[in-house]
């Protein structure tokens, strides 16, 4: 009963085979693709409580317990990283922490901006598909 494809008999290793409840995947994105967070769908009260969460989830991340190992910023959300959005003063705390933050280089370039942090790695279109498509977990903003 304990053979699978094989002759032998196979010998289960707990330890191995099972993830504690606690640990979280190995490698963690945030794909941040706008300015606010959801669908305002032309809902002025919307859209500003949107704005809100966006600037409490971003601010909260100077704090988290527990952070992305990665925020790919893509289309609008590059928005985010310039000195004009309200969110702006969260990055510092964020980078401050390691976390690496991408912007998409096609979106900055199609703004004319390019970050005024360092730290943040502006990459083609195709660089942030493939680590989003070679993440453990993708959040989406």
């Amino acid at each position: 009963m304990n053979e699978i494809f094989t002759e032998t008999p196979t010998k289960a290793v707990p330890e191995l085979a099972l993830v504690g409840g606690g640990e979280r995947p190995k490698r963690v994105i945030l794909l941040i693709e706008g300015e606010i967070v959801g669908d305002n769908k032309g809902d002025e009260a919307s859209e500003e409580h949107g704005r809100e969460l966006m600037l409490h989830s971003l601010t909260s991340l100077g704090t988290a317990r527990i952070v992305p190992d990665e925020i790919i910023l893509l289309h609008d959300g590059v928005r985010l990283i310039l000195p004009e959005s309200e969110c702006y003063p969260c990055w510092k705390s964020i980078l401050d922490r390691e976390i690496v933050v991408k912007a998409c280089n096609e979106t900055l370039f199609y703004l004319g901006k390019i970050p005024e942090d360092p730290r943040i790695i502006c990459e083609d279109m195709a660089d942030l598909l493939e680590d989003l498509l070679t993440a453990d977990n993708v959040v989406c903003l």
